[in-house]
């Protein structure tokens, strides 16, 4: 009996060191898989999106006054129909991941990106003034979903999606920018306002530089930008940086909540595909390249905005041309999200950011000029997206410098503080737990599991191990009967209960002498507040869901995680 129990202690220990194994290698498996795809699919975009059509009408067609106002008109138009058609709404990608994220337990509906990506293609293609971003952290959270559906076999938990997820974004980012640091730091603090996303730093890490190393591997390894060396800083400098920091985050307040007006008011103003406001919007986004065409000779503030920060760090842009492209910009990306376009505002938080740092550079007289842009750039996208880290990171990786790490991180902080609250994300959360007691007054139907596996009664041990440990590998399963209006809870039994009858009667012992009788519920009707009370009064991870205490119908059952995470969290 001893050597049994000694036998049985060693190999539950064994079990264990296999599992965690298996675990670390899942994880770097998918998430090299999802970086290596998602990378190559990247590369893919920005051949097609930004170099073949963009840079291509760029440098020709909009060099016409009419057509630098017709063709952006056209793309956003023509996206706003095609996301219409699907019944799909213009959020950008990371808007997209941080919604799956916190609501729909890691999962993109695969079916979106049928209508999105069409719709990014058409956006960013012909002149949108949005980020390529959007659509490569949209990619990778799409690759996510896709691994996760193939590999279902896996049986990923719930918490490994989201992370996973993450991880995709990460990816996309990553390859986008050719920045895996960046990747990896904006996805784990986009989800939330003064958080950081749990377990997830290794995959997202993981992912992000798979992601590069396949991009650098198909266009080089050179920097986003080319800057002038900063060897040293003075004093005048970190007052320069700190007033860069509070412009930042005031106008960043001042442009989100424009943004979200204009929005409102054009989609609330039209119930068509193709109604009179969206025109108009279109109409002012396409004048943006008409007014730039005629005074410089190029339309700066149409599209990502590569071309727009890289004129600003010339140092040839007077303080007037840089606050008129400033408004410019500002414009086109207000009214390229109104009229129904869609893309990433990554990027286009960056451009107002240089643009500010470029007209507070020349007035305090700095030096290099483009010192004031990179931390205008920075300042801006913290107080944008609040991730100050990332923010940080970004601008060293973009220019392969460390040098502005300090006196960024200086001027993140600032306007990071001065912009409050605001974020131009709508879902992003303060922290992890900010909204759960929020959650516990909300039904149990809301958070719970629907479809459940229960055993029959009338199993033999040996069957139900066979058929239900081994291939569901859950540890608890609800015992049911067929009763008159569906399946009737009559106990439960765990692998403990399994456990306690000797293996040799497995074959003449059934299920329904084995379970538990006295089984703890829930109805889907009662609170997730008495669930909890429930759980921690037993000491229970599950609890069996029933239609009402007189019929005992199982309608679903209810765990720890899904209370904290979840599909329903929309309902807060």
């Amino acid at each position: 009996m001893q050597i049994r129990r000694r036998f049985r202690v060693n190999a539950r220990q064994i079990l264990g060191h296999v599992t965690r194994l298996n675990i670390f290698w899942r994880t770097l498996f998918i998430s090299v898989l999802i970086g290596v795809t998602t990378g190559f699919l990247v590369y893919l975009i920005e051949r097609v999106v930004y170099r073949l059509l963009f840079l291509t009408l760029y440098n020709t067609a909009f060099k016409n006054h009419l057509v630098v106002i017709l063709i952006p008109m056209a793309g956003v138009l023509v996206a706003r129909y095609i996301l219409a058609s699907g019944r799909v709404d213009n959020a950008g990608g990371t808007e997209e991941i941080i919604k799956s994220y916190h609501e729909y337990r890691g999962k993109l509906p695969l079916r979106n990106a049928l209508f999105k990506i069409p719709a990014y293609i058409s956006t960013l293609g012909f002149g949108g003034s949005a980020g390529l971003e959007g659509a490569s952290t949209y990619i990778g959270g799409v690759v996510s979903s896709l691994v996760d559906r193939t590999f279902s076999w896996l049986r990923i938990p719930y918490e490994e999606q989201r992370v996973m997820l993450l991880a995709g974004a990460a990816a996309g980012l990553s390859a986008m920018f050719k920045a895996p640091f960046t990747g990896a730091i904006f996805v784990l603090q986009v989800p939330y306002r003064s958080d950081i996303a749990p377990n997830a730093l290794v995959p997202t890490l993981i992912s992000s530089v798979s992601s590069y190393i396949v991009m650098v591997s198909l266009v080089g390894t050179a920097p986003l930008f080319q800057l002038a060396a900063k060897a040293q800083f003075h004093f005048k400098d970190f007052l320069s940086v700190i007033v860069i920091g509070v412009v930042c985050g005031f106008l960043t307040a001042l442009f989100i909540r424009i943004y979200r007006q204009t929005k409102r008011w054009f989609s609330e103003g039209s119930r068509h595909r193709i109604g009179l406001r969206p025109i108009l919007g279109a109409l002012i986004l396409g004048l943006t390249g008409y007014v730039a065409t005629r005074a410089w000779g190029e339309a700066l503030p149409l599209g990502p905005g590569y071309i727009f920060i890289q004129h600003l760090l010339t140092g040839n842009v007077p303080i007037d041309m840089a606050l008129e492209l400033f408004f410019l910009k500002a414009i086109a990306v207000i009214f390229t999200f109104s009229a129904g376009g869609i893309g990433g505002s990554f990027f286009p938080l960056l451009s107002l950011g240089a643009a500010t740092g470029s007209v507070v550079a020349q007035i305090a007289g700095l030096e290099p000029y483009d010192f004031g842009v990179v931390m205008g750039m920075s300042a801006f996208l913290a107080a944008g997206y609040k991730t100050p880290l990332a923010a940080v990171v970004f601008i060293a990786e973009a220019t392969h410098s460390s040098g502005y790490l300090i006196p960024g991180l200086i001027g993140t902080v600032v306007s990071y503080v001065v912009s409050g609250s605001t974020s131009i994300s709508t879902h992003q959360r303060d922290r992890e737990d900010i909204h759960l007691a929020n959650r516990f007054h909300l039904p149990v139907r809301n958070a719970m599991l629907r479809n459940i596996v229960s055993a029959p009664a009338d199993l033999t041990l040996a069957e139900f191990r066979e058929h239900f440990v081994l291939r569901h590998l859950h540890r608890i399963y609800p015992v049911t009967q067929e009763g008159p209006t569906g399946p009737q809870l009559i106990g439960i039994i765990s692998l403990y209960d399994l456990d306690r009858v000797p293996p040799e009667k497995w074959g003449e012992t059934t299920v329904g002498q084995t379970m538990v009788t006295n089984v703890v519920t829930v109805t889907a009707d009662d609170p997730i507040l008495t669930a909890i009370a429930r759980m921690n009064e037993k000491d229970l991870e599950f609890l069996p869901v029933i239609d009402n205490q007189h019929s005992r119908r199982l309608v679903g059952g209810i765990t720890r995680t899904d209370v904290f995470s979840g599909e329903w969290a929309n309902l807060l």
